[in-house]
């Protein structure tokens, strides 16, 4: 019997107004893992969820609590790592494991937003958990009298500078909170503590902070230093904590707010910034950690709050629109097996301080507030990965590729660490093209027209993890990249954050299970938002058939192979059927057999048409196929033409898989005119026996593409050679069907929509619109 094809789609539609049609990868839905159970912790802004307080920060989904779709498990470096993201070579030493201590320490570091610069009044006044820093505050400066003990760790307005709320807090308590509600163990029982305090400096350039360069000097530049006398204060603390408990200490992570200095282009470029950081960060593990840690053998986690004000220095600075130590930030981390991005900074309210004539340039106190608790989310995340030794997943939204599918149309993929992606206007103001734009390989906007500076005609999301742009005009030449969160020339100078500075409109669905509780009560959603960056254009790449055959098909005395590739022999043999009834034709056909034998996952493609009408019955013509014997029901794997004479829309480009003995599929869909059965058609049908599914697509014959599943696709009978029909005229006595092939090609192996897709535009390149 002929099993029903319900099949699921995508929902795109291919065909343009003017006519053409759009290309596009398609990637088929992910599902979401469900959620897990995780305590309710207690402190009062990581608690309460969406609906009303005593969750962890955590909403409902399908009836329970939890985050353990976003971290239940280790992280999948294959999956985190897509489109070479990530290099290989990234892969983090067995000895590198993090082995978990008592005290733990995490250390601020930076300029004047890791000291907490705007975040006045400070709002974590009271120790929650046994998390402590120096006697002096979390801002010691380099006074001696401010660090000769521990404390409980609060955040205050004193201490050096004129910082107030850091974020040290809220990053030590939400990691403890975290651990709590996903593990079930509560916080008085968790074996690590942890010790936080800020060893940034206001106003001050990366090259402040660095190291001499020479691996066997140990001292380094004036920052270098004070950093050095601050750790070195708080390691000998943990540790005499350590002596008289009978404990261990370890140095948990640094997290790295930094930039602005730089940002006005006078003491950094983009690769200079991108070597510093990554030195910098090796400098403290061998010269700070192995020096005063020994006993450490794995080197502490690296995170990255990336600075989002490039804009706010005004329209004449350098870096305007021109986020180039942002750019370096990302750089840097996607180098390095060690640095790792965590949130851009736009998503936050910055501090207006033009009373006293400086830019806005400072996180507000809230803000610093909740990007410690960003902070603590990706430190958890990162835990479980170098815990289990596996390389660092990517915890922030990050593109991965831009991809040329047609003249007009652009597809982005990115790593979404949660859910799915989101263009969302409500939390981050509207920005132009929800902040994406094309740019030339000089970093300048490419054009729609000489009066019209934006090519973007609209955005939207097509899948899981990837959004399409399509363009007002075709792509020109000179178009070289996608930028994000780059800002808008048209909209003010001097303004930075969610309401009006550089800043994109995508995110994902993390927030959906996932809440900030501010010091007001209100909920902030988690959500993760794509990271200032730009990606290089390219191509959807073609994967290289099997075999491959090109057919004149001009009379049934001229058929040759022309592809030249010389992949797969073929033989001519006359007269085979691919025909509804199973006979062989008498009439004049030319097939012929390939040395290509089906395997349980097969594609097949194909260029072809219907030349003549015959009938009336219902008649098929198949371009390629597999079959054994002449036994129509075991036909194995075929791509064909099939219509009625009699009636006017009944002409299908369609597919017939053998399942069983007496179970196929077919494809069924809308008829177009049997009038236009003459017109040569691109089709493609892949058998994936390992995901279960078969996925068709032909952009002429309807808008979306299909994928339905088989459960018994592994086992379904296998049928032989690929045998291909160039020509059958289909006059014979029986009314057989007519076909015409222009091209074929085969893979032992299936494809995903994407690569599909690609032979498409290769077909298209060789016989234009099919």
């Amino acid at each position: 019997m002929k099993q029903s094809w319900i099949f699921k789609r995508v929902s795109l539609n291919l065909h343009r107004p003017d006519g053409g049609i759009d290309l596009r990868p398609w990637r088929p839905a992910t599902a979401v893992p469900e959620p897990g159970q995780p305590d309710i912790a207690r402190r009062q802004f990581l608690r309460v969820g969406v609906s009303a307080a005593g969750g962890v920060g955590l909403a409902s989904v399908g009836g329970s609590l939890g985050l353990s779709w976003l971290f239940g498990g280790t992280a999948n470096a294959g999956a985190v790592v897509t489109g070479g993201m990530l290099p290989a070579a990234n892969a983090i030493a067995a000895s590198e494991t993090i082995l978990r201590a008592r005290r733990e320490l995490i250390m601020f570091h930076g300029q004047s937003n890791a000291v907490g610069t705007g975040g006045r009044p400070a709002l974590t006044l009271q120790q929650i958990y046994a998390n402590v820093t120096f006697n002096g505050g979390v801002r010691p400066g380099t006074d001696a009298s401010a660090m000769t003990g521990l404390a409980p760790l609060v955040e205050y307005d004193g201490g050096h500078g004129t910082g107030g709320e850091v974020g040290t807090n809220a990053c030590a308590d939400g990691l403890v909170d975290y651990t709590a509600a996903l593990t079930g163990v509560p916080a008085a029982s968790q074996y690590s503590r942890y010790a936080a305090f800020t060893s940034g400096e206001g106003g001050r350039p990366i090259g402040y902070f660095a190291s001499f360069l020479d691996d066997d000097k140990l001292d380094g530049y004036q920052g270098w230093n004070n950093s050095r006398l601050r750790l070195t204060s708080m390691l000998r603390l943990m540790r005499e904590e350590g002596q008289r408990d009978g404990s261990n200490i370890a140095w948990l992570a640094t997290t790295w707010q930094q930039g602005e200095a730089d940002s006005t282009g006078r003491s950094e470029t983009r690769a200079t910034y991108k070597s510093k950081l990554i030195a910098l960060e090796r400098a403290h593990w061998q010269k700070l950690c192995q020096v005063n840690l020994p006993e450490q053998s794995w080197r502490p986690l690296w995170l990255i709050g990336q600075v989002c004000s490039h804009n706010s220095y005004g329209a004449m600075s350098l870096a305007f629109c021109n986020p180039f130590i942002a750019l370096a930030q990302r750089d840097a981390s996607l180098a390095s097996a060690y640095l790792r991005m965590v949130n851009p900074q736009y998503l936050f309210d910055y501090a207006d301080e033009a009373a006293v004539d400086q830019p806005m340039l400072h996180l507000t106190n809230e803000s610093h507030r909740w990007q410690g608790r960003y902070f603590a989310r990706a430190l958890y995340q990162l835990i479980l990965d170098r815990s289990a030794g596996i390389a660092l997943r990517n915890p922030a939204l990050d593109v991965v590729a831009a991809v040329r599918v047609s003249a007009r149309t652009i597809n982005l993929t990115f790593n979404v660490p949660s859910g799915v992606l989101t263009l969302d206007t409500r939390w981050v103001a509207p920005t132009r093209n929800y902040g994406l734009d094309v740019r030339d390989a000089d970093n300048r906007i490419v054009p729609a027209s000489p009066t019209d500076n934006n090519l973007i005609a609209s955005v939207r999301v097509v899948s899981r993890d990837t959004l399409q742009i399509t363009l007002k005009t075709d792509l020109p030449s000179s178009a070289s990249k996608i930028s994000l969160g780059w800002g808008d020339p048209a909209e003010p100078a001097s303004i930075a954050g969610r309401n009006g500075g550089p800043r994109t409109n995508i995110r994902d669905s993390a927030g959906d299970t996932d809440v900030y509780v501010a010091s007001n009560g209100t909920t902030r959603p988690m959500h993760n938002y794509a990271l200032v960056a730009d990606v290089a254009l390219g191509w959807v790449r073609r994967v290289q058939p099997t075999g491959e055959w090109h057919f004149n098909g001009n009379a049934r005395s001229d058929v040759v192979d022309r592809s030249g590739s010389g992949r797969a022999a073929l033989t001519l043999i006359g007269r085979p059927s691919f025909t509804a009834s199973g006979t062989q034709s008498a009439n004049g056909t030319q097939g012929f057999q390939t040395d290509i034998d089906e395997t349980a996952s097969m594609t097949f493609a194909a260029v072809f048409c219907s030349p003549y009408g015959v009938g009336p019955g219902s008649n098929a013509g198949r371009a390629i196929s597999t079959f054994q014997g002449f036994s129509p029901r075991m036909a194995g794997l075929a791509l064909q033409h099939s219509y009625t004479l009699g009636a006017s829309d009944a002409e299908l480009t369609s597919f017939r898989l053998a399942l069983t003995g007496s179970e196929k599929a077919v494809t069924t869909g809308p008829g177009q005119s049997t009038d236009t059965r003459y017109k040569p058609r691109f089709a493609i049908v892949s058998v994936d026996a390992v995901a279960g599914t078969v996925r068709f697509l032909c952009p002429a014959y309807e808008d979306q593409p299909r994928e339905q599943g088989y459960p018994g696709l592994p086992a379904r009978p296998l049928n032989g050679k690929v045998l291909i029909n160039a020509w059958k005229d289909g006059g014979d006595a029986a009314g057989q069907g007519a076909v015409l092939t222009r091209y074929a090609a085969v893979w032992n192996r299936a494809l995903s929509f994407d690569e599909m897709l690609a032979e498409y535009d290769y077909a298209r390149g060789l016989f234009g619109s099919v």
